[in-house]
């Protein structure tokens, strides 16, 4: 055994004078007492409370500037949904007011191209009687429209031509243009003849022409053929009047 062990059983059965021992060790050496020992330990404990009272701010701080954040955020997302619908309601507009756009062009170009063939028709019963053929008519008609479209340049006109052995009614050479005119179509083979022709002057030029098909008068079966070759084969169709 031990002499520390010797001593503390010595201390256990003479309980009064280990009483004395500790409280003579006390006057001695007053850091090792119970009461300074517990004074210790109530300070340190208060310190922990302190520091914990401290962490405890800064997490409900922390908490604080997140739920102002989060707010943020979320009145931020609330803004962009309203800018959205507003951009969404715009873009609703516009496509409305694309489609009613895209609409009064083809009205107005249904109109154009109606008003077109009955200029056409009715000014080619006039050329008979001012000596004028039905060819020279729409040649001219057609190049002063070219003209005022700016498609064409203002000194330049639509003239008859032979290319490659083929007769064209009227031909321009910049920019490049064929187109078959005929006072009455009694079959698709005139727009037959218009894609013959414009197939050589594109071998004899390098490039393809744009091809008009001009027809005073068509019987209703044949203009309709007519219209379905010409969306096929990108082809300009004027017809006067539709018998």
């Amino acid at each position: 055994m031990s002499l520390v062990e010797k001593l503390m059983k010595e201390l256990e059965s003479k309980p009064e004078e280990a009483k004395k021992l500790m409280e003579k060790m006390a006057e001695l050496y007053p850091e090792f007492s119970f009461s300074s020992q517990v004074r210790k330990l109530v300070e340190q404990m208060s310190l922990m409370a302190e520091e914990q009272t401290k962490i405890w701010q800064e997490i409900k701080a922390i908490k604080e500037e997140q739920t102002k954040i989060w707010q943020e955020i979320k009145a931020i997302k609330e803004e962009q949904t309203k800018i959205w619908q507003e951009i969404k309601a715009m873009l609703e507009v516009i496509r409305n007011l694309q489609a009613q756009q895209s609409r009064l062009e083809k009205r107005m170009d249904r109109i154009y191209e109606g008003l077109s063939a009955s200029i056409m028709y009715a000014f080619g019963e006039l050329s008979r009687y001012a000596g004028m053929t039905f060819e020279e008519f729409v040649r001219k008609f057609l190049t002063d429209r070219m003209r005022r479209n700016k498609e064409i340049p203002a000194d330049r006109e639509l003239k008859p031509a032979v290319i490659e052995g083929e007769e064209i009614d009227a031909f321009l050479e910049d920019p490049l243009i064929v187109a078959e005119i005929t006072a009455h179509a009694k079959s698709p083979e005139e727009i037959e003849k218009l894609l013959r022709k414009a197939e050589k002057v594109r071998k004899a030029y390098g490039k393809e022409p744009r091809k008009i098909l001009v027809v005073q008068t068509a019987e209703k079966d044949v203009a309709k053929e007519l219209k379905r070759i010409a969306e096929r084969e990108d082809v300009e169709l004027i017809v006067g009047k539709i018998l």
